[in-house]
């Protein structure tokens, strides 16, 4: 069974479709389980897009920007471990962003 090479991309996009269809809870419910997954099976690089979009959700939502920076700086680790410079880059713009707005 080869569930654990595919299980968090299918809830990652499953949670894309219910965030576009208004199903906020059901995207929320369905990003943690993407991470969770990812996290399980090894997969940093995707763990960090999963915490990445799931920081976009809530930074959208615009009323829970400590949840935005929480998946943020989530997404912003893992791309560390995975090496990705320019992710990091990319994903601490997204924190600065937020945290500028705050102050």
């Amino acid at each position: 069974n080869s569930d654990w090479n595919f299980t968090n991309k299918l809830r990652l996009l499953e949670a894309e479709q219910k965030y576009l269809n208004k199903h906020h809870q059901r995207a929320i419910d369905l990003y943690k389980a993407s991470i969770e997954s990812a996290r399980r099976s090894g997969f940093i690089h995707e763990q960090g897009l999963a915490c990445e979009k799931a920081g976009f959700y809530y930074k959208d939502k615009n009323s829970v920007s400590e949840k935005a920076l929480e998946y943020f700086k989530q997404a912003r680790e893992c791309y560390e471990e995975w090496g990705s410079r320019v992710k990091v880059d990319l994903v601490q713009k997204e924190i600065d962003d937020i945290n500028s707005k705050e102050s």
